[in-house]
């Protein structure tokens, strides 16, 4: 039953807004009835003083006052436990969490049914043994119950922000009595600097973003640029990926062109990709052959390959096209640039007392990464392997662009009624028009189902490279949904990420049992999963740093500035590319100008304790990194991607960017021994560090327990907990605090998202 107007104006409600209610103990519904009779169904919020919450079906709070209810209606308030706790959100958020959180229960109900029946069979089978059954036999799922205000924090600071939050953070989240407190710091958080830095982690993992591209001095700081403020700025999902398919030029003249470079040269490896990442369909089987495990042939495969089929990567192979084009008239300075500049280039090398042995492989690249360029030409070249053995078609046959499909019906949709250019100078967009239109069958599923997979630890589709067949998923309608949800919010991930994590789903407590390989997950909860190495890494910089997005990478503009060269240009002089040269090899002194101090330095009270009116730390060391045992201390999407070898991050599992999500969350020895002996565990412990800094305000040795426990674990020390802790400072003196530190980032607790 609906609130009617008439309840509404008469109790005089005060509408918050729809939520999402976390009450365990009031989760029923029932009929409420005001003193003129008039009922409406709704759960029970709480009471505050002489007013009482309940909320409709329909999700939509209202507080009034508790006289207004019947005699009856006011007794049974005053016994029911109230909520937990509840979020008031906007109208919109509300709706759209509660129809999440009725699709996963949908799924849950129907998993915990088919379960049951076949535990049922299992116990009636008489041949097997009492053994065998026990071991046949499965849990029966249930959704777990909703989590603490301490588990949600770090919880909600590591899944949006890739970090724990701070002792100051925490305390003050705590502290806040308000109801509407976790939507609040939701919002907060998705708003955060925090955000860009974790959200670009995820998708430089996805879209293997490196610095060293491999190709003479082609490094991917443009593109790392790029994609850092598409994030910044929100861009919606499929203008992103749209400009990334369609982008002209150099890296650093357009960042967005760094998705294709990266794969220069590799057109057919490329597609296979984008096929992945973007639709989650893996045709990668089917580059050399028809797909052993799904319909994908090798000549489909071609087809949509051939909307690629008159784009260049170089400036020497589109110039070889127009060549072949227009003849003579084609401009062939990209070609012998080398040949025309160098002889002048080592004289004046030689002139200035220069060895030219130990610079010209270094000059040539510096030359060569400008050949690296996206155009299209007006010839389609792409052709059929030499060994390609199927009878429809013949080796080194040209092919024609074609759009695949997943069912009969899809060519129906708008996403292939409006891509029908054949013009080979516009392919590419049309393939992204295609790729990238909201009817597409797989690109709004496709990033839903992988946003969901980065709250819950695991896909309504595993894996996400391959949705295959949507009816297979663990939630068939949650999936749809999803997809339905990305599309209505326009693509807007951070939009679509706060619905998400208001849900009542989200915010339950983890699932810690393993899900047994090959059944499905109902998503009781979130999975207990380990902190990725970003996050791992970022934590340690939050308990070093204080504010960690305070320090940023220098010179982000300065390699494109520094390395650009106009190879088609008949003016490019040898002065020119010298001058140009000589700025790009000072690059890394520039950026080693901009690295000092210790740990002494981080936290705003650096020198503010020490002299009345001095400038905070963060405003002192402003365009500054700090420095520890030779690592530099900044958040990871602001140091060189990847890591190199030997690296924090690196020890833990950070993708090499080979892979696509290649990331690792397996153990090591390395790691223990990193966690335990290495630099990073003794940047925690030092006197000097911001941790321990913290820790020191407090006067009384339970203070400084419960200071170092809410650094780390984002939580109070339990009663035994503080008896161990105060037994060990009493044994140790003040060594304690540091072995207390060590004994606390060395737990599962910390190293584990619950």
């Amino acid at each position: 039953m609906k609130p009617s107007k008439a309840l509404t104006i008469g109790l005089g409600c005060l509408a918050l807004g729809l939520a999402t209610s976390y009450a365990e103990e009031a989760t029923s519904s029932r009929m409420w009835t005001d003193k003129q009779g008039r009922q409406v169904k709704a759960t029970f919020v709480g009471l505050d003083g002489d007013k009482i919450s309940i909320q409709t079906d329909a999700g939509q709070i209202f507080t009034f006052a508790l006289s207004n209810l019947s005699a009856e209606d006011q007794n049974i308030a005053k016994t029911l436990k109230p909520a937990a706790t509840y979020i008031a959100v906007n109208a919109t958020i509300g709706q759209a969490a509660m129809a999440i959180d009725a699709a996963v229960k949908k799924g849950l109900d129907r998993g915990a049914a088919t379960i049951q029946k076949n535990n049922a069979t299992i116990m009636a089978d008489v041949s097997l043994s009492d053994e065998r059954k026990k071991a046949d036999m499965r849990v029966v799922p249930a959704a777990n119950k909703l989590m603490s205000d301490e588990q949600f924090a770090r919880r909600v600071y590591l899944d949006i922000v890739g970090r724990i939050p701070s002792h100051d953070e925490v305390s003050t989240f705590l502290a806040d009595s308000s109801k509407s407190k976790r939507a609040e710091l939701i919002d907060t958080l998705l708003n955060s600097p925090g955000y860009n830095s974790h959200a670009y982690n995820y998708f430089a993992e996805m879209l293997r973003v490196k610095d060293d591209l491999e190709q003479d001095n082609l490094r991917g700081t443009p593109y790392i640029n790029w994609l850092q403020t598409q994030i910044e700025t929100n861009r919606p999902w499929n203008e992103m990926v749209s400009d990334m398919l369609t982008a002209d030029g150099k890296m650093w003249h357009n960042g967005a062109a760094g998705y294709l470079l990266r794969d220069a040269g590799m057109p057919l490896d490329n597609l296979a990709n984008t096929m992945a990442i973007f639709l989650g369909t893996d045709v990668a089987c089917a580059q050399c052959h028809d797909h052993p495990f799904a319909d994908w042939t090798q000549h489909q495969f071609y087809e949509m390959a051939a909307f690629f089929g008159a784009t260049t990567t170089d400036i020497r192979t589109a110039q070889r096209r127009k060549t072949r084009e227009k003849g003579a008239m084609a401009m062939n300075a990209a070609m012998d640039v080398r040949n025309k500049l160098m002889p002048e280039i080592e004289k004046m090398i030689e002139a200035g007392g220069g060895d030219i042995r130990r610079e010209r492989n270094g000059l040539e690249n510096f030359i060569g990464a400008n050949q690296w360029s996206i155009s299209d030409s007006q010839t389609n070249t792409l052709k059929l392997p030499f060994d390609y053995k199927y009878k429809n078609a013949k080796p080194n046959d040209p092919v024609a662009p074609k759009l695949i499909t997943w069912s009969k019906s899809d060519t129906a949709s708008g996403a292939y009624k409006s891509s029908k250019s054949k013009k080979e100078e516009n392919l590419r967009a049309t393939f992204a028009n295609w790729l990238t239109h909201p009817e597409n069958p797989r690109f709004a599923m496709s990033i839903a189902n992988r946003m969901w997979k980065r709250a819950f630890g695991v896909a309504v589709s595993e894996p996400v490279t391959n949705i295959d067949d949507p009816e297979k998923a663990s939630n068939p309608e949650l999936l749809k949904h999803l997809a339905k949800e990305m599309i209505r919010v326009k693509f807007n991930l951070k939009e679509f990420m706060r619905i998400v994590y208001n849900t009542q789903t989200y915010q339950r407590e983890a699932t810690i049992e393993e899900v047994p390989m090959g059944e499905p997950y109902y998503f009781q909860g979130p999975l207990l999963r380990r902190l990725t190495a970003e996050q791992a890494w970022d934590s340690y910089m939050t308990m070093v740093l204080g504010n960690p997005d305070a320090y940023k990478k220098p010179l982000e503009d300065l390699y494109g500035r520094s390395i650009d060269l106009d190879l088609t240009s008949e003016k490019l002089d040898a002065k020119t590319v010298l001058m140009k040269y000589a700025a790009y090899r000072k690059m890394g002194e520039k950026e080693r100008e901009l690295t000092g101090g210790g740990l002494e330095m981080a936290g705003k009270d650096m020198m503010a304790e020490k002299m009345e009116g001095a400038a905070p730390a963060d405003s002192m060391m402003e365009g500054k990194s700090l420095s520890f045992g030779g690592m530099t201390l900044r958040r990871a999407a602001e140091l060189e991607q990847p890591a190199r070898g030997g690296h924090f991050l690196t020890e833990f599992g950070q993708s090499q960017r080979m892979l696509i999500d290649g990331g690792s969350k397996a153990g090591s020895v390395p790691q223990v021994l990193m966690m335990m002996n290495g630099n990073g565990q003794q940047m925690l412990t030092s006197p000097s560090s911001l941790l321990f800094r913290t820790m020191e305000k407090a006067t009384e040795p339970a203070g400084k327990v419960e200071s170092v426990f809410l650094s780390v674990l984002g939580r109070r020390p339990t009663a035994p907990e503080q008896e161990i802790a105060k037994r060990n400072i009493d044994a140790a003196g003040p060594d304690a605090y540091s072995n207390l530190i060590w004994a606390l980032i060395n737990t599962r607790e910390f190293i584990f998202v619950q």
